[in-house]
């Protein structure tokens, strides 16, 4: 990005203020090139992966960024393949395996040794459909991994995929559904005026994540401890379903079920934002 671009991108996610921790580069993969940011804050506890959910982008996690750079850790984000500043159509992908790679390019790129820092890990809904994945195919990395509002199904994911099977190839995308998503309004109201949002959703992306279903349901039980963060007003994922599969795939994992919380937890209204955000801060600063 050139100077004004990243000032501009900076402003229009509330983090100017961090400008000096800030750095932005695209990075090279098997399919096109990742925008990648890290925001790096002169002393650190560690080095934070986020992993953002679909329709959304790094920006979108800017509240998120703020906390962790003001409690001292460095945070590396980038945003998914078709989504943001990232290569390829538009919420599409062309299996669950483009994200994974992605994420290991991104990772791979880490400027620093990783035997030298700790290293954490935290996702959003698709983003833990990405993390999961990566786990189960490589060696242990990060000190702790936070899944917060974990997609493996859907809300009423049987009718997603029947009203895909119905449509065929007659229809490519469907017209986006702006939910509400979340009990803060000034939050809704921006993403409907985000420019790197998008207003279509293709239905090729419901049968890569049906796809990819037909292998995680297939996974032998996981050693990893995974903590587990859930809102109970949470009508996007089916997320008594998901935490109950997750508990049984890794049963060292723990679980945290956050009253009052919609999908997008990250953003909600600060009353709940903050009950989320001190859970993780907990579960990063545990010695266990």
């Amino acid at each position: 990005m050139s100077v004004f671009e990243k000032e501009a991108y900076l402003k229009q996610y509330d983090l100017s203020d961090l400008s000096s921790f800030h750095h932005s580069q695209f990075i090279s993969t098997d399919y096109g090139e990742i925008f990648k940011q890290s925001f790096i804050p002169c002393e650190s506890k560690g080095t934070i992966f986020l992993v953002h959910g679909y329709l959304d982008h790094s920006g979108s996690l800017s509240l998120l960024i703020r906390f962790l750079v003001s409690n001292s850790f460095s945070v590396i984000t980038f945003d998914l393949p078709g989504h943001g500043n990232s290569y390829g159509p538009r919420g599409d992908i062309g299996g669950f395996e483009e994200y994974v790679h992605a994420l290991n390019c991104v990772i791979t790129a880490s400027s620093e040794p990783m035997e030298n820092r700790k290293y954490y890990i935290i996702g959003h809904s698709t983003g833990c459909s990405i993390i999961t994945e990566y786990l189960l195919h490589h060696p242990p990395l990060f000190e702790k991994v936070i899944l917060v509002a974990p997609l493996i199904k859907p809300y009423l994911w049987s009718f997603s995929r029947i009203g895909v099977k119905l449509l065929g190839n007659r229809i490519k995308s469907i017209k986006r559904k702006y939910r509400k998503n979340a009990s803060n309004k000034n939050y809704l109201d921006f993403v409907k005026n985000d420019p790197l949002q998008f207003d279509t959703v293709p239905t090729n992306w419901i049968v890569s994540l049906s796809k990819w279903h037909e292998t995680v349901f297939q996974y032998p039980i996981q050693k990893k401890r995974l903590y587990l963060i859930q809102g109970n007003k949470d009508t996007t994922v089916d997320w008594r379903f998901n935490i109950s599969f997750l508990l049984d795939l890794f049963p060292d994992s723990k679980a945290t079920l956050i009253d009052g919380g919609n999908h997008q937890l990250f953003n909600e209204a600060e009353e709940i934002r903050s009950i989320c955000y001190n859970c993780i801060k907990s579960i990063l600063l545990s010695k266990i």
